[in-house]
């Protein structure tokens, strides 16, 4: 299959989820992932904003908080490239040009990540081996292209996990873990 046909594939599927269906397994998630040692070395969560039927990330920021970590979230520059900032507060987002809830520029300092930062990554598709199919821009490819370090936490729902994924790039990063509703992968 083209990453053009997955991408139609993968959205059909997740945007059938209802939202209560997305909430229930977004905690699962979440619950999953925060026990894991990876997350609790983690000094610095860079995570995405959920928007549409993604998994949610920002109900769970709180508790991100709480446990004592701090949370760097994307922001798209105009040249359209990806940094991450840190977030202090939910109130902080605001919806960009492109319809994706970031803080505003002023006074965000780009934040970089060290060796014990876990990235949570969106993703339409991931293969048993970390492979995965984003939307298409590249911004998490060219980012991890640049930056060779942190944990790479693939966060989709299951029904999005496939057996392989044959036409990748070598572009195409690939991650070091996979979290489901149903279950923790760690590949590296």
């Amino acid at each position: 299959m083209y990453k053009k046909t997955i991408r139609k594939d993968m959205l059909k599927i997740r945007n059938a989820f209802s939202e209560q269906e997305i909430t229930q397994k977004s905690a699962v998630m979440w619950e999953i992932l925060m026990q894991t040692d990876v997350y609790q070395k983690a000094d610095i969560i860079f995570t995405y904003v959920s928007a549409h039927k993604e998994a949610k990330t920002t109900p769970f920021f709180d508790k991100i908080w709480h446990d004592g970590k701090k949370i760097a979230v994307p922001i798209i520059e105009e040249n359209r490239n990806m940094d991450f900032v840190y977030l202090n507060d939910i109130a902080e987002l605001t919806e960009s040009k492109w319809g994706i809830a970031e803080p505003k520029r002023e006074n965000s300092t780009i934040i970089l990540p060290t060796e014990k930062s876990l990235f949570v990554v969106p993703a339409l598709a991931i293969d048993k081996k970390g492979n995965r199919i984003g939307y298409g821009r590249g911004y998490y490819d060219t980012y991890f292209s640049k930056v060779n370090c942190g944990f790479k936490m693939g966060f989709l729902f299951s029904a999005q996990q496939l057996e392989e994924i044959e036409i990748l790039q070598n572009t195409d990063a690939v991650l070091d873990g996979i979290v489901t509703e149903k279950a923790v992968t760690i590949l590296s």
